[in-house]
């Protein structure tokens, strides 16, 4: 399965993508992660059903002095819509 998650909050400058790096990688996720423009986490992810959810579940998270996630869009891709990833890792 393969989705595009969009994260909304205070996600930049707070270690954000490293956190979402750390619990791809551990989940056996591929993909990428990398701040947008308009203040957004991109999130291109590829796995199994269950570890997406388990994803989700570990980056929807609001510290006090750390990442504070508002929302979390998710769409499914179809397969030919991004390529195929060798591991996980922040874009730049």
């Amino acid at each position: 399965m393969k989705v595009t998650l969009v994260v909304h909050g205070f996600v930049q400058g707070v270690g954000y993508r490293y956190l979402v790096m750390k619990n791809a990688v551990s989940l056996g996720i591929k993909g990428n992660v990398r701040n947008m423009p308009d203040g957004s986490v991109l999130i291109l992810a590829e796995g199994t059903k269950e570890q997406i959810l388990k994803l989700i579940k570990a980056i929807d998270i609001s510290t006090e002095n750390g990442p504070q996630v508002y929302k979390i869009e998710r769409s499914n891709v179809k397969g030919s819509d991004y390529g195929a990833f060798d591991d996980f890792s922040i874009a730049h």
